[in-house]
Protein backbone atom coordinates (compact mmCIF):
# COMPACT_ATOMS: atom_id res chain seq x y z
CA UNK A 1 0.00 0.00 0.00
CA UNK A 2 1.02 3.52 -0.69
CA UNK A 3 1.98 5.83 2.05
CA UNK A 4 -0.34 8.51 2.87
CA UNK A 5 -0.04 11.54 4.61
CA UNK A 6 -2.87 12.06 7.30
CA UNK A 7 -2.88 15.94 9.05
CA UNK A 8 -4.04 15.93 12.46
CA UNK A 9 -5.53 19.47 13.82
CA UNK A 10 -5.94 18.76 17.62
CA UNK A 11 -4.43 20.01 20.97
CA UNK A 12 -5.25 16.80 23.45
CA UNK A 13 -1.74 14.32 23.07
CA UNK A 14 -3.97 11.47 24.29
CA UNK A 15 -6.06 11.99 21.34
CA UNK A 16 -3.06 12.18 18.74
CA UNK A 17 -1.94 8.72 20.21
CA UNK A 18 -4.98 7.14 19.99
CA UNK A 19 -4.93 8.37 15.90
CA UNK A 20 -1.18 6.82 15.88
CA UNK A 21 -1.80 3.83 17.68
CA UNK A 22 -5.13 2.70 15.49
CA UNK A 23 -2.94 3.25 12.18
CA UNK A 24 -0.13 2.21 13.37
CA UNK A 25 -0.16 -1.06 10.97
CA UNK A 26 -1.00 1.64 8.54
CA UNK A 27 1.66 3.11 5.81
CA UNK A 28 0.92 6.24 7.55
CA UNK A 29 2.66 10.05 7.44
CA UNK A 30 1.61 11.81 10.56
CA UNK A 31 1.50 15.63 10.98
CA UNK A 32 0.30 16.66 13.83
CA UNK A 33 -1.04 20.70 14.97
CA UNK A 34 -2.28 21.80 18.22
CA UNK A 35 -2.91 25.26 17.16
CA UNK A 36 -5.81 26.74 14.43
CA UNK A 37 -3.62 29.65 13.32
CA UNK A 38 -1.23 26.44 12.08
CA UNK A 39 -3.49 24.36 10.58
CA UNK A 40 -4.08 26.15 7.14
CA UNK A 41 -0.57 26.08 6.87
CA UNK A 42 0.29 22.82 7.16
CA UNK A 43 -2.65 21.75 5.15
CA UNK A 44 -0.32 23.83 2.25
CA UNK A 45 3.18 22.91 3.21
CA UNK A 46 2.18 19.07 3.97
CA UNK A 47 -0.51 18.11 1.14
CA UNK A 48 -1.84 15.72 3.14
CA UNK A 49 -4.04 13.07 2.26
CA UNK A 50 -6.69 13.01 4.85
CA UNK A 51 -7.53 15.93 7.68
CA UNK A 52 -8.45 14.55 11.36
CA UNK A 53 -10.01 18.05 12.61
CA UNK A 54 -10.83 19.26 16.27
CA UNK A 55 -13.49 21.88 16.44
CA UNK A 56 -12.27 22.89 19.74
CA UNK A 57 -8.63 24.37 19.50
CA UNK A 58 -6.38 26.52 21.35
CA UNK A 59 -5.97 29.81 19.21
CA UNK A 60 -8.87 29.86 17.23
CA UNK A 61 -11.76 28.72 16.17
CA UNK A 62 -12.28 25.10 14.50
CA UNK A 63 -15.25 26.11 12.36
CA UNK A 64 -13.17 28.74 10.84
CA UNK A 65 -10.37 26.08 10.36
CA UNK A 66 -12.75 23.81 9.19
CA UNK A 67 -14.01 26.61 6.45
CA UNK A 68 -10.55 27.43 5.57
CA UNK A 69 -9.44 24.02 4.78
CA UNK A 70 -12.46 23.19 2.56
CA UNK A 71 -12.10 26.11 0.56
CA UNK A 72 -8.90 25.35 -0.26
CA UNK A 73 -9.39 21.58 -1.21
CA UNK A 74 -12.91 20.45 -1.48
CA UNK A 75 -12.41 17.04 -2.03
CA UNK A 76 -9.87 16.21 0.74
CA UNK A 77 -12.05 13.91 3.55
CA UNK A 78 -11.99 15.72 6.53
CA UNK A 79 -13.50 13.64 10.27
CA UNK A 80 -14.73 15.97 12.43
CA UNK A 81 -13.90 15.57 16.61
CA UNK A 82 -15.93 17.47 18.69
CA UNK A 83 -16.18 17.39 22.60
CA UNK A 84 -18.89 20.09 22.84
CA UNK A 85 -21.28 19.79 19.86
CA UNK A 86 -23.74 23.01 19.17
CA UNK A 87 -26.16 23.81 16.32
CA UNK A 88 -23.45 26.05 14.82
CA UNK A 89 -21.09 22.89 14.91
CA UNK A 90 -22.91 20.54 13.05
CA UNK A 91 -24.03 22.21 10.26
CA UNK A 92 -20.98 23.64 9.46
CA UNK A 93 -19.13 19.64 9.37
CA UNK A 94 -22.51 19.10 7.25
CA UNK A 95 -22.07 22.00 4.76
CA UNK A 96 -17.82 21.02 4.23
CA UNK A 97 -19.30 16.98 3.63
CA UNK A 98 -17.04 15.65 6.70
CA UNK A 99 -17.04 11.90 6.58
CA UNK A 100 -17.57 11.50 10.07
CA UNK A 101 -17.83 13.44 13.40
CA UNK A 102 -17.23 12.02 16.45
CA UNK A 103 -17.83 12.96 19.92
CA UNK A 104 -14.82 12.77 22.08
CA UNK A 105 -13.56 10.71 23.13
CA UNK A 106 -13.16 9.32 19.95
CA UNK A 107 -13.57 5.99 18.62
CA UNK A 108 -9.91 5.16 17.25
CA UNK A 109 -11.28 1.40 15.55
CA UNK A 110 -14.05 3.59 13.79
CA UNK A 111 -11.40 6.51 12.51
CA UNK A 112 -9.42 3.83 11.55
CA UNK A 113 -12.11 2.28 9.38
CA UNK A 114 -13.10 5.52 8.00
CA UNK A 115 -9.25 6.62 7.02
CA UNK A 116 -8.67 3.17 5.40
CA UNK A 117 -11.30 3.24 3.22
CA UNK A 118 -10.48 6.42 1.76
CA UNK A 119 -6.83 5.73 1.85
CA UNK A 120 -6.39 2.74 0.57
CA UNK A 121 -8.58 0.65 -1.70
CA UNK A 122 -8.65 -2.88 -3.52
CA UNK A 123 -7.01 -2.96 -6.82
CA UNK A 124 -10.16 -4.60 -7.94
CA UNK A 125 -12.06 -1.92 -6.71
CA UNK A 126 -10.52 0.53 -8.34
CA UNK A 127 -10.96 -1.78 -11.66
CA UNK A 128 -14.71 -2.02 -11.11
CA UNK A 129 -14.79 1.92 -11.09
CA UNK A 130 -12.90 3.04 -13.47
CA UNK A 131 -14.47 3.18 -17.44
CA UNK A 132 -12.96 2.59 -20.40
CA UNK A 133 -14.15 5.66 -22.47
CA UNK A 134 -13.47 8.28 -19.72
CA UNK A 135 -9.64 9.14 -17.88
CA UNK A 136 -10.63 8.29 -14.22
CA UNK A 137 -8.70 9.17 -10.85
CA UNK A 138 -8.66 5.06 -9.46
CA UNK A 139 -8.76 6.41 -6.06
CA UNK A 140 -11.07 8.96 -5.72
CA UNK A 141 -13.71 6.66 -7.95
CA UNK A 142 -12.92 3.81 -5.63
CA UNK A 143 -13.51 5.93 -2.80
CA UNK A 144 -16.87 6.95 -3.82
CA UNK A 145 -17.85 3.53 -4.79
CA UNK A 146 -17.04 2.85 -1.64
CA UNK A 147 -18.68 5.42 0.42
CA UNK A 148 -21.11 7.29 -2.14
CA UNK A 149 -20.12 11.25 -3.19
CA UNK A 150 -21.72 12.04 0.35
CA UNK A 151 -21.20 9.40 2.75
CA UNK A 152 -24.76 9.37 4.47
CA UNK A 153 -24.77 9.05 8.49
CA UNK A 154 -27.05 6.43 9.89
CA UNK A 155 -30.03 7.30 11.52
CA UNK A 156 -30.50 6.54 14.68
CA UNK A 157 -31.95 3.02 15.91
CA UNK A 158 -32.33 1.82 12.03
CA UNK A 159 -30.50 -1.69 12.66
CA UNK A 160 -32.54 -4.25 14.93
CA UNK A 161 -32.13 -4.75 18.70
CA UNK A 162 -29.76 -6.78 19.46
CA UNK A 163 -29.95 -10.02 21.20
CA UNK A 164 -30.05 -9.46 25.02
CA UNK A 165 -30.71 -5.89 24.52
CA UNK A 166 -33.39 -3.09 24.88
CA UNK A 167 -33.92 0.38 23.77
CA UNK A 168 -34.50 2.44 27.10
CA UNK A 169 -35.22 6.57 27.56
CA UNK A 170 -31.95 8.29 28.37
CA UNK A 171 -33.75 9.21 32.17
CA UNK A 172 -33.50 5.42 32.60
CA UNK A 173 -29.75 5.00 31.65
CA UNK A 174 -26.79 4.99 34.25
CA UNK A 175 -23.28 4.94 33.75
CA UNK A 176 -21.96 1.54 33.72
CA UNK A 177 -24.31 0.46 30.90
CA UNK A 178 -23.31 -0.94 27.87
CA UNK A 179 -24.26 0.42 24.40
CA UNK A 180 -25.62 -1.89 21.72
CA UNK A 181 -25.80 -0.03 19.02
CA UNK A 182 -23.77 3.01 17.97
CA UNK A 183 -26.02 6.09 18.49
CA UNK A 184 -25.88 8.60 15.86
CA UNK A 185 -27.86 11.92 16.58
CA UNK A 186 -28.10 14.97 13.72
CA UNK A 187 -24.92 13.35 12.66
CA UNK A 188 -22.79 13.11 15.65
CA UNK A 189 -21.70 9.47 16.77
CA UNK A 190 -22.50 10.12 20.50
CA UNK A 191 -21.70 6.63 21.36
CA UNK A 192 -20.44 3.54 19.65
CA UNK A 193 -21.47 -0.03 20.49
CA UNK A 194 -19.67 -1.39 22.83
CA UNK A 195 -19.00 1.89 24.72
CA UNK A 196 -19.25 1.76 27.82
CA UNK A 197 -21.41 4.98 29.27
CA UNK A 198 -19.63 7.22 31.75
CA UNK A 199 -21.01 10.24 33.44
CA UNK A 200 -19.82 12.74 30.80
CA UNK A 201 -21.16 11.12 28.17
CA UNK A 202 -24.32 10.89 29.52
CA UNK A 203 -24.27 14.50 30.41
CA UNK A 204 -23.49 14.98 26.83
CA UNK A 205 -26.67 12.85 25.71
CA UNK A 206 -28.78 14.92 27.69
CA UNK A 207 -27.61 17.98 27.04
CA UNK A 208 -27.93 17.09 23.35
CA UNK A 209 -31.62 16.07 23.74
CA UNK A 210 -30.71 12.30 22.81
CA UNK A 211 -34.79 10.95 23.54
CA UNK A 212 -33.40 6.69 23.67
CA UNK A 213 -30.41 4.46 23.58
CA UNK A 214 -30.25 0.94 23.09
CA UNK A 215 -28.42 -0.76 26.23
CA UNK A 216 -27.32 -4.50 26.56
CA UNK A 217 -29.12 -5.36 29.54
CA UNK A 218 -27.63 -5.58 32.90
CA UNK A 219 -30.35 -6.52 36.00
CA UNK A 220 -27.70 -4.99 38.53
CA UNK A 221 -27.72 -1.55 36.68
CA UNK A 222 -31.53 -1.39 35.98
CA UNK A 223 -32.08 -2.25 40.03
CA UNK A 224 -29.96 0.67 39.95
CA UNK A 225 -32.05 3.10 37.97
CA UNK A 226 -35.64 1.79 39.43
CA UNK A 227 -34.60 2.75 42.99
CA UNK A 228 -33.51 5.71 41.71
CA UNK A 229 -37.01 6.73 40.21
CA UNK A 230 -39.00 5.67 43.33
CA UNK A 231 -36.36 8.08 45.51
CA UNK A 232 -37.34 10.78 42.63
CA UNK A 233 -41.32 9.44 43.26
CA UNK A 234 -40.99 9.59 47.13
CA UNK A 235 -39.41 13.09 46.90
CA UNK A 236 -41.89 15.54 48.69
CA UNK A 237 -42.07 18.82 48.46
CA UNK A 238 -40.29 20.52 52.37
CA UNK A 239 -42.24 23.29 53.36
CA UNK A 240 -41.61 25.91 56.27
CA UNK A 241 -44.55 28.48 57.91
CA UNK A 242 -42.53 31.51 57.15
CA UNK A 243 -45.36 34.01 56.59
CA UNK A 244 -47.21 35.77 59.76
CA UNK A 245 -50.17 34.38 58.27
CA UNK A 246 -48.80 30.86 59.33
CA UNK A 247 -49.43 30.19 55.12
CA UNK A 248 -46.48 27.12 54.32
CA UNK A 249 -43.78 28.51 51.97
CA UNK A 250 -42.05 25.97 49.65
CA UNK A 251 -38.44 26.33 49.86
CA UNK A 252 -36.80 23.14 48.46
CA UNK A 253 -38.36 20.41 45.63
CA UNK A 254 -36.89 17.54 43.56
CA UNK A 255 -37.18 20.14 40.94
CA UNK A 256 -36.31 17.20 37.95
CA UNK A 257 -40.04 15.09 39.26
CA UNK A 258 -41.95 18.13 38.55
CA UNK A 259 -44.84 18.70 36.10
CA UNK A 260 -47.65 20.76 35.92
CA UNK A 261 -50.86 21.27 34.39
CA UNK A 262 -51.08 24.39 32.07
CA UNK A 263 -53.58 23.60 29.29
CA UNK A 264 -52.17 26.12 27.36
CA UNK A 265 -53.15 26.74 23.71
CA UNK A 266 -50.37 26.32 20.94
CA UNK A 267 -49.48 25.71 17.19
CA UNK A 268 -47.76 22.81 15.69
CA UNK A 269 -45.85 22.38 12.89
CA UNK A 270 -45.40 19.21 11.37
CA UNK A 271 -44.05 17.63 7.60
CA UNK A 272 -46.67 15.69 5.81
CA UNK A 273 -46.27 12.63 4.02
CA UNK A 274 -45.72 14.69 0.59
CA UNK A 275 -43.01 16.79 2.23
CA UNK A 276 -44.83 20.05 3.16
CA UNK A 277 -45.00 21.41 5.81
CA UNK A 278 -48.20 22.77 7.78
CA UNK A 279 -49.32 24.19 10.89
CA UNK A 280 -52.28 22.55 13.59
CA UNK A 281 -54.06 24.02 16.56
CA UNK A 282 -53.01 21.77 19.36
CA UNK A 283 -52.54 22.18 23.45
CA UNK A 284 -50.34 21.46 25.65
CA UNK A 285 -51.85 19.66 28.73
CA UNK A 286 -49.01 19.35 31.41
CA UNK A 287 -45.27 20.31 31.02
CA UNK A 288 -41.78 19.90 32.38
CA UNK A 289 -38.24 20.91 32.19
CA UNK A 290 -37.92 18.05 29.76
CA UNK A 291 -41.06 17.75 27.63
CA UNK A 292 -44.87 18.13 27.77
CA UNK A 293 -48.10 16.19 26.91
CA UNK A 294 -49.83 17.89 23.82
CA UNK A 295 -53.23 17.11 23.00
CA UNK A 296 -53.55 16.98 18.34
CA UNK A 297 -57.02 15.78 16.78
CA UNK A 298 -55.18 13.82 14.79
CA UNK A 299 -52.16 10.72 15.75
CA UNK A 300 -48.64 12.03 15.44
CA UNK A 301 -45.50 8.80 14.47
CA UNK A 302 -43.50 8.08 17.15
CA UNK A 303 -40.20 9.68 16.57
CA UNK A 304 -41.39 12.25 14.50
CA UNK A 305 -40.06 16.26 14.75
CA UNK A 306 -42.70 18.94 15.33
CA UNK A 307 -42.30 22.78 16.12
CA UNK A 308 -44.47 23.69 18.86
CA UNK A 309 -45.17 27.14 19.46
CA UNK A 310 -46.98 28.72 22.86
CA UNK A 311 -46.99 30.85 25.98
CA UNK A 312 -46.88 30.18 29.61
CA UNK A 313 -47.38 32.30 32.74
CA UNK A 314 -49.66 34.74 31.30
CA UNK A 315 -47.43 35.10 28.40
CA UNK A 316 -44.49 36.43 30.38
CA UNK A 317 -42.63 33.21 29.15
CA UNK A 318 -42.92 32.40 25.23
CA UNK A 319 -42.17 29.40 24.46
CA UNK A 320 -41.12 30.23 20.77
CA UNK A 321 -40.23 27.36 17.95
CA UNK A 322 -39.42 24.85 20.45
CA UNK A 323 -38.43 21.18 18.48
CA UNK A 324 -39.93 18.52 20.16
CA UNK A 325 -39.70 14.27 19.39
CA UNK A 326 -42.57 12.59 19.74
CA UNK A 327 -42.42 9.82 22.19
CA UNK A 328 -45.56 8.02 22.34
CA UNK A 329 -49.16 9.35 20.97
CA UNK A 330 -52.37 7.54 21.90
CA UNK A 331 -56.59 8.30 21.73
CA UNK A 332 -56.73 9.05 25.76
CA UNK A 333 -57.32 11.77 27.95
CA UNK A 334 -57.86 14.34 25.63
CA UNK A 335 -60.63 16.74 24.41
CA UNK A 336 -63.73 16.47 21.87
CA UNK A 337 -61.93 18.64 19.73
CA UNK A 338 -58.14 17.20 19.97
CA UNK A 339 -58.44 13.57 21.22
CA UNK A 340 -54.78 12.40 20.93
CA UNK A 341 -52.64 13.06 23.60
CA UNK A 342 -48.67 12.69 22.71
CA UNK A 343 -45.48 12.62 24.89
CA UNK A 344 -43.44 15.59 23.31
CA UNK A 345 -39.20 15.19 24.13
CA UNK A 346 -38.06 19.22 23.75
CA UNK A 347 -34.72 18.33 21.85
CA UNK A 348 -33.98 21.60 21.18
CA UNK A 349 -34.03 24.07 24.19
CA UNK A 350 -30.53 24.85 26.26
CA UNK A 351 -29.40 24.06 29.61
CA UNK A 352 -29.96 27.39 30.38
CA UNK A 353 -33.50 27.77 28.91
CA UNK A 354 -34.61 24.38 30.62
CA UNK A 355 -33.39 25.42 34.20
CA UNK A 356 -35.82 28.38 33.65
CA UNK A 357 -38.69 26.44 32.29
CA UNK A 358 -38.01 24.30 35.63
CA UNK A 359 -38.34 27.16 37.79
CA UNK A 360 -41.16 28.42 35.87
CA UNK A 361 -42.80 24.85 36.03
CA UNK A 362 -42.33 24.76 39.75
CA UNK A 363 -44.05 28.45 40.28
CA UNK A 364 -47.37 27.05 38.33
CA UNK A 365 -47.40 23.54 39.96
CA UNK A 366 -47.19 25.63 43.31
CA UNK A 367 -49.93 27.48 42.26
CA UNK A 368 -52.00 24.76 40.93
CA UNK A 369 -52.02 23.37 44.49
CA UNK A 370 -53.03 26.98 46.01
CA UNK A 371 -56.17 27.03 43.66
CA UNK A 372 -57.12 23.45 44.90
CA UNK A 373 -56.62 24.11 48.28
CA UNK A 374 -58.49 27.60 47.97
CA UNK A 375 -61.46 25.54 46.28
CA UNK A 376 -61.08 22.57 48.91
CA UNK A 377 -61.54 25.34 52.13
CA UNK A 378 -64.44 27.12 49.71
CA UNK A 379 -66.81 24.44 48.36
CA UNK A 380 -65.39 21.37 50.37
CA UNK A 381 -64.01 19.95 46.71
CA UNK A 382 -61.32 17.38 46.73
CA UNK A 383 -60.41 14.50 44.38
CA UNK A 384 -63.11 11.47 44.76
CA UNK A 385 -60.99 9.14 46.67
CA UNK A 386 -60.17 12.21 49.31
CA UNK A 387 -63.67 13.04 50.19
CA UNK A 388 -64.87 12.03 53.67
CA UNK A 389 -68.08 9.76 53.59
CA UNK A 390 -71.24 11.23 53.08
CA UNK A 391 -73.60 11.15 56.83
Amino acid sequence: MEERTILVIEADENIQNGIKEALGDKPCRFVFVDQAEEAVVSLMTEMPNAVILSLELPGGDGVDVLSNIRDMDEEIPIIILTGAPTKEKLLAAKRAKAIDILLKPPDYARICSKVSAYMWVSDELAEKTVKSDEPVDAFAAAAKAALGDEPAQPEPFVEAIPKGAEVVNINDTIAGMRVARTLVLNGVVYADKGQVLTDKVLTNLNRMGVPEICVYTDNALKKKVEERKKKMATATVVTTPTTSSGEKTFSKVKRSAVRAQVNAPATMKRKLKDGTESEFPAEIADISGGGCALLTADPLEKGEEIILNFELDDGKFPMKDIRGIVRHSMKRFGTEALPQRSGIFFNSITEKFRENLITLVFKIERDNKQKEDMLRARFGYAPKKYRPPSS
